[in-house]
């Protein structure tokens, strides 16, 4: 990916001279926004951080204060040395960090309000940067944008969807997927300023928080290609190898202490990964719900995911090379990571904080905004009703396994709430490969 350090742009004029003309980036502004969306997050999750009984009735399930407690962070167990987790290296860091923070203050309870807490500013702090880069990128153009002028407005617009989503506002602080976001995020502003090193060490940090990341070397590869074929809009083999081996300095760097002091710890994320069957949200479980397949047949989901998933990685190279108008990389990372939720036998509830940067950045260059912005706002929604109706499928099957009324949603109604993430997800993505696939000029 190859970016050029912003410069002010030559106003059209007569003469011998010409007039530059800049606009700021409005990174106040940006900030404003992204210190609102986590203020409003963390308010959603007051009856839950209090320990009130009705985090699925309320919608405010986080993942980090039970796991402070499953995982002995409560008592000093260190991370993958003591216990395994299931989480790569700097997500299990910074749950250390933050619980030995904490440690001094005498009460139990106490040390875990402020272990999440402090994981909330943490997670608040890696929202900013979020909002920052995408902000940026969008404003510039882009990530392959020629400098120019900076759209202030369009930074803005980004940057509020970014964090005020409601999806963005509910999902924020249910686990630690925006510390993995924020690093991807600036190694994509590094690569598009030019950075192919320090971009892609960030990558490979972000790589160490959660795996997705990864998956920007694909459509990275794939413009290669284009280049080497001779079309318009490639990138240049020396931008991909920089970025890939800044990537896996910085992977290893952070990974081989871990790995060597703790090996069957450190493993364990690759294990958990491998062997879990497929969970809450998935295609698989929606099928199931249905009566249309077997949850119980793991090894036929471990076949069928990656089987899926290299299907629709196949299309997007398709696309990538032969899309007659040079295709915006942004716009293939974004149809990648949607495919791997799409067809992965894990989708979450937090993961639409990995879609919501690259959404905005993946805007349709040649259309008008009426469609894509009906799609958009019918994908929130449905990520919306998601979200509570994954918690209200928890209490059913919780009230079913006491033996209790049922309550909440049965799996039928569930598959159905899960089938419309999974359409609308599946729109949002059609309005990007129609954009890409069309010529002209842009819409706006």
């Amino acid at each position: 990916m190859t970016g050029h350090p912003d410069q002010p742009r030559a106003g059209a004029g007569s003469g011998a001279g010409t007039r530059r003309v800049t606009v700021s980036v409005p990174w106040g502004g940006l900030a404003a926004i992204a210190a609102a969306g986590a203020v409003l997050g963390y308010l959603l999750m007051v009856p839950c951080r209090f320990g009130d009984d009705g985090q699925y009735v309320y919608g405010c399930y986080t993942d980090i204060l039970p796991l402070y407690y499953r995982d002995g962070l409560d008592t000093g167990t260190v991370p993958y040395l003591d216990k395994a987790v299931e989480y790569p290296v700097l997500t299990g860091g910074l749950m250390l960090l933050a619980a030995r923070a904490v440690a001094w203050l005498p009460d139990t309870t106490a040390r875990a309000f402020a272990y999440f807490d402090l994981t909330a500013g943490v997670l608040a702090a890696a929202l900013v940067v979020v909002v920052l880069g995408t902000g940026y990128l969008a404003g510039r153009g882009g990530l392959r944008a020629d400098a120019g002028t900076f759209d202030r407005t369009r930074a803005l617009l980004a940057g509020g969807f970014v964090a005020l989503s409601p999806a963005a506002v509910l999902a924020a602080f249910i686990n630690w997927d925006l510390l993995a976001v924020a690093l991807f995020t600036g190694g994509l502003v590094c690569c598009a300023r030019g950075r192919q090193w320090l971009g892609g060490a960030l990558v490979g940090l972000a790589v160490s928080a959660k795996f997705y990341p990864f998956l920007v070397f694909g459509p990275l590869l794939v413009l290669v290609l284009r280049r080497l074929l001779g079309r318009e809009g490639g990138i240049a083999p020396g931008d991909l190898l920089r970025s890939l081996a800044g990537a896996v300095a910085a992977w290893t760097a952070v990974n081989l202490p871990v790995y060597l002091a703790a090996p069957e710890g450190w493993a364990e994320f690759f294990a958990f990964s491998r062997e879990r069957g497929a969970d809450w949200g998935s295609v698989y479980y929606l099928l199931s719900g249905l009566g249309l397949f077997d949850l119980a047949d793991r090894d036929l989901v471990n076949l069928l995911a990656p089987l899926a998933f290299g299907a629709a990685c196949a299309g997007i190279a398709a696309l990538g090379l032969l899309a007659r108008r040079p295709p915006a990389p942004e716009q293939l990372v974004f149809l990648v990571v949607a495919a791997f939720l799409l067809t992965n036998k894990v989708w979450s509830p937090q993961f639409v904080l990995w879609l919501l940067p690259l959404a905005v950045l993946a805007w349709p260059r040649t259309m008008r905004p009426g469609l894509p912005v009906a799609v958009l706002g019918l994908w929130q929604v449905a990520e919306v009703v998601y979200h509570f109706g994954i918690w209200q499928h928890l209490r059913y099957v919780e009230a079913l396994a006491s033996g209790a009324a049922p309550v909440g949603l049965g799996i039928e109604s569930y598959a159905l709430v899960a089938l419309g993430r999974l359409v609308t997800l599946l729109a949002v993505c059609g309005i990007v490969v129609v954009d890409s696939l069309r010529d002209g000029q842009s819409a706006g």
